[in-house]
């Protein structure tokens, strides 16, 4: 992966700040984009004072212009870009179904779904006259089963996966893979609107190994999947949760 250059959205904070340490620890120079300016700077000085080659970029993924437009200029100063990480999301506010306002509907679709839709569209016409690349998209283990006060979510990560799987048949011939993770539980900023009895049930009783996830083992997960160690993988979902789905 040396000398490879990543382009991460979401990397000011949690898998994408854990995605970025990854593979500049790996020899790829970083792009990395997220709306936390103050964030994203202090991720960029600190992979910097370990040798590492950053470039940042503000970002709204949820701006289909700004994404298109991000993507063009980081393309242009960089002349290629080989992985991409579409990582950038949200939990949203947790309420039941029927009492879910149409606005935090509207919020979470847009940052955790259409984003998706929007980088890819812009990652791919870079791909194709390159000869190829790779993609991961953060989806969820709520991409899979569904979850009690965050149907938004849910329904977003799931479509996250239909994405994924539709993007890998459409350009898997052009020496194009995508892939997805499905994370459960880890230790980052989106688990905080969870009160702490809840996480500490699903800490003892839903998830077999006793404990939260952490970032950097979601990085690795990254890391591998866009590496040539993944090469004939394409269109997978992978779950990585302690064994919680397996139960």
């Amino acid at each position: 992966m040396k000398n490879k250059v990543a382009f991460i959205t979401g990397a000011a904070k949690g898998i994408g700040r854990a995605t970025a340490v990854a593979l500049s620890t790996s020899g790829c120079h970083l792009i990395l984009t997220d709306i936390d300016t103050a964030a994203l700077a202090e991720v960029k000085t600190s992979i910097e004072a370990t040798g590492g080659k950053v470039s940042t970029y503000l970002l709204n993924v949820a701006d289909q212009d700004e994404v298109n437009a991000v993507h063009e200029q980081a393309l242009k100063d960089h002349q290629r870009i080989d992985y991409f990480v579409n990582n950038a999301g949200i939990s949203g506010t947790l309420a039941p179904l029927h009492l879910m306002p149409r606005s935090e509907w509207d919020k979470v679709i847009a940052v955790d779904l259409n984003s998706v839709f929007f980088c890819l569209q812009a990652q791919i016409k870079i791909l194709l006259p390159q000869g190829g690349g790779n993609i991961v998209n953060v989806s969820s283990l709520a991409g899979k089963k569904g979850v009690a006060y965050g149907v938004p979510y849910s329904a977003a990560k799931h479509g996250v996966l239909g994405i994924t799987k539709s993007a890998a048949v459409e350009y898997g011939a052009h020496n194009i893979r995508v892939n997805a993770i499905c994370p459960s539980f880890l230790e980052t900023d989106i688990i905080e609107p969870l009160p702490n009895e809840i996480l500490d049930f699903i800490t003892n009783h839903r998830v077999p190994m006793k404990r939260l996830g952490k970032p950097e083992e979601a990085a690795d997960t990254i890391a591998w999947l866009l590496s040539d160690k993944a090469s004939f993988v394409n269109g997978h979902a992978l779950v990585m949760d302690g064994g919680m789905n397996a139960g």
